[in-house]
This record gives C-alpha cells, sequence and structure tokens, in this order.
C-alpha cells in the first residue's frame, strides 16, 4: 500500500512538471506594434513594408475624436485625427529603434500640421505607442532627436485609438505607382536596408482556392488582386480592389504597375488555364509571393462593375 502510494506522488510531482513547463512554438515571430504619423499616410506606408522585419502596414487615422471617421470627415481637420500607419514587426528582425531611426531620416520634424506638400492637422507628425515600456524607448529616441534641430514638433503620445483607413489608401503606392508621395526612392531603399533581411524567398507557383482567399481577405489581409481579362472582360464585373493588367501585356505591365516582387498578390482571369498561364508569366518573372486564384467563374461571392 505505502509503494502504491509512493508511486502516485511521484506521477502527480511529474504531471505537475509537465503543466508547468510552458510550450514555445520554435520560431515564432515577436511581434510587435507601433504607430507613425508622417503626413500623408501612402509613403509612410510604402516605406514601412519595404523594411524586412515589417510584417504589416496598415494606413488609418490615429488619436482623434470622432469614431471610424471617413476619409473626407478626417479631411476637414475637425476631427483631430493624424493620417497614421500601424505598423507591426518581428522584433528578431528589426529593433523599436531602427523604425525610429528610419521614421525620423524620412520625415521633417521642425514644422506642425505639415510634411511636403501636404498642409492640415491630419499631417501632423507622431509616433504613438500602445505600452509603457515602448513609450520610453519612443521618448527617449524623440529626446536624441530633438537634440539635433532649432525646433520639434513631433507628437510623442500614447495611442488613444486607430481606425483602418479606406480600402483604396490601402497598398496605394503599389497598386498607383507613378501616385503622388511626399517620400522619395532613396526612403524606400534605406527601409530595404534596415534591420536584418529575411531568407530570400523563392518565385514559384501556388494556388489558392476562392474560399481560402475570400477568408484571408476577411481575415485582414490585404493582396493586390490582379484581373488579367481583356478590358471589357474586367469592366463586366470584377472582384472589388482588382487591378486590369491584360493578360496579352502582362509582363510589360506588371514590371512598371507591380514594382514590388514580394508583394502579396491573388491573381485570377475567367477561366482556370488562362489564370495558371497568368500566374506562371509572373513566377518565371521572379514574383515570390504570388498564386493563381482561378477564374472568375468559380469565384461565389460579389463582384463589381
Amino acid at each position: 500500500m505505502q509503494l502504491m502510494l509512493s508511486i502516485l506522488l511521484v506521477l502527480v510531482l511529474l504531471a505537475g512538471l509537465f503543466v508547468a513547463v510552458p510550450v514555445t512554438r520554435a520560431g515564432a515571430e515577436e511581434e510587435k506594434t507601433i504607430y507613425f504619423a508622417g503626413g500623408c499616410f501612402w509613403g509612410v506606408e510604402h516605406m514601412m513594408q519595404q523594411v524586412p522585419g515589417v510584417t504589416e502596414a496598415v494606413s488609418g487615422y490615429a488619436n482623434g475624436t470622432l469614431e471610424n471617421p471617413t476619409y473626407q470627415q478626417v479631411l476637414t481637420g475637425g476631427t483631430g485625427h493624424r493620417e497614421t500607419v500601424r505598423v507591426r514587426y518581428d522584433a528578431r528582425l528589426v529593433t523599436l529603434e531602427e523604425l525610429l531611426g528610419l521614421f525620423f531620416s524620412a520625415i521633417d520634424p521642425t514644422v506642425k500640421n505639415r510634411q511636403g506638400n501636404d498642409i492640415g492637422t491630419q499631417y501632423q507628425t507622431g509616433i504613438y505607442y500602445e505600452n509603457e515600456e515602448d513609450g520610453k524607448v519612443v521618448q527617449a529616441a524623440a529626446e536624441a532627436e530633438k537634440a539635433l534641430h532649432p525646433a520639434f514638433h513631433v507628437e510623442i503620445a500614447p495611442l488613444t485609438n486607430f481606425w483602418d483607413a479606406e480600402d483604396y489608401h490601402q497598398d496605394y503606392l503599389v497598386k498607383n505607382p507613378g501616385g503622388y508621395c511626399h517620400l522619395g526612392a532613396e526612403d524606400f531603399e534605406r527601409a530595404r536596408q534596415t534591420g536584418k533581411p529575411r531568407e530570400a524567398r523563392t518565385a514559384e507557383y501556388r494556388k489558392i482556392t476562392p474560399q481560402d482567399a475570400k477568408a484571408a481577405m476577411d481575415g485582414g489581409q490585404k493582396p493586390v488582386i490582379v484581373d488579367v481579362r481583356e478590358p471589357f472582360e474586367f469592366a463586366a464585373g470584377h472582384i472589388q480592389g482588382a487591378v486590369n493588367l491584360p493578360l496579352g501585356q502582362l509582363t510589360q505591365l506588371a514590371e512598371t504597375e507591380l514594382p514590388d516582387k514580394d508583394a502579396l498578390i491573388y491573381l485570377y482571369c475567367r477561366s482556370g488555364s488562362r489564370s495558371r498561364a497568368g500566374a506562371m508569366q509572373m513566377v518565371q518573372l521572379g514574383y515570390t509571393n504570388l498564386y493563381d486564384l482561378g477564374g472568375i467563374i468559380d469565384w461565389p461571392y460579389e463582384v463589381v462593375k
């Protein structure tokens, strides 16, 4: 009887040890979030997307007085929102200090309510943080930057609210490479050199089902959607937000319209065979994060004209 009790006691102790030891997934990202207001958010978003350790950059409106504002409401200057980019990053690949250094290198911290040609309270520069630990890092970096200038007008504050901007603002410079931007190519190149580089991606053919694509987009994923049909087919009905790059001109248009070859892209046509042909052309051009969505005839969700 005493032997059995001893065995049971040992088993209980071992069970307690197994429960107490936390399990960490190997290679898990140490994801953190910071918010940058640097004038027009199109350029700041695109710059942050170039940083190898950044996992997401989303344009939005921060620290205003109105819930879920529209661009037109923010444009009036009466809501107190700043055009801001939410940056999620893998702290193993890039540090907050490095992101702050990149941000300060791209803005003019000496002016208030202005960056480049953009003037208004929505263009006020700022850095907004979610926790006290990040706040201390931001404050220290701001003090160091402040010492370099005769004036310093960058807001440093906790984040109070953030609302995603409308879809047409997201990935704006990917969809519109010639679009307005107060930042330049040198800013984007500097971003690519910030932090530790990711492992090189491989350009290879990948396929995704409409159901998986829709679930990913509903979950917050923001791919560039490419429709390779003819313009008259595109006009008759296409997936919302898609850009039209006809199959016969795809290789020429892709190089100029889609310069970021690591961007997440969903490509489709009318039929699966034409879609595959377009996807293979893009793979041969070196696009590393492209998925063949198949034919529009297999898309069971809403389309727009």
